[in-house]
């Protein structure tokens, strides 16, 4: 269950788009979620074969949770079945880690304006630790509504347009094109009114630098 808001906890599947046995290919929409903010469209970040939908169509999941399997063939569809019953709560526990981590980052600054909200980097695989930003395709200032491409991010899978899960200016990014940043930091603040812009500047002033520190060491000493 993606996170489509800062602020969203968890998330109603409204509708599954695919169905047991059918082929996913990387950006098809799986499922429409409700979250706190709107209904959404959310795509596969993966492909395969959808093996089990754990989490029925009008009932919620936490963010991070498990909702479905995949399977990397329809033969392996029955045995990615039996295993889900154990494997899936595993596979959820790593998603908790990157808030944990992110913390330090998060807190951005202490004067930041009501309503501004902060735009975390995604997990665009269920391996995926940290993520290049390849391309912001909006800039400081720029009007985002909900469902715009605001960035390209690259994963360990592929490059994959992100879209906004929120609205509202465009006032800082965190972490510029060519650098990297943790799954669940922020890597850019959205605020509602454009006049308070200058007053996110000020905030978080030297926080791009702190927030881009950490993942650039990390892939530093990677081998």
């Amino acid at each position: 269950m993606p996170a489509l808001s800062s602020t969203m906890k968890e998330g109603k599947i409204v509708q599954w788009t695919k169905s047991v046995g059918d082929r996913v290919e990387v950006g098809d929409v799986v499922m429409v979620v409700e979250s706190d903010k709107a209904d959404m469209d959310v795509e596969a970040f993966e492909s395969g074969f959808l093996a089990k939908i754990l989490v029925p169509e009008g009932s919620s999941a936490a963010v991070g949770s498990a909702v479905a399997v995949l399977a990397g063939s329809k033969e392996e569809i029955a045995s990615a079945t039996g295993a889900s019953s154990s494997a899936a709560p595993a596979a959820a526990a790593p998603q908790a880690a990157p808030s944990d981590t992110a913390a330090p980052a998060a807190s951005s600054g202490g004067g930041l304006p009501a309503g501004a909200s902060e735009i975390l980097m995604p997990a665009l695989s269920s391996t995926m630790k940290q993520g290049k930003i390849v391309q912001w395709a909006k800039a400081v200032g720029d009007r985002v509504e909900t469902g715009d491409i605001v960035m390209v991010v690259e994963s360990d899978k592929a490059d994959m347009d992100v879209e906004a899960f929120e609205s509202g200016y465009l006032a800082k990014l965190l972490v510029p094109e060519g650098s990297s940043g943790a799954v669940g930091a922020p890597v850019a603040i959205l605020v509602q009114d454009k006049k308070d812009i200058d007053a996110v500047a000020n905030a978080v002033s030297g926080a791009p630098a702190a927030a881009a520190a950490a993942p650039a060491a990390a892939a530093a000493a990677a081998p």
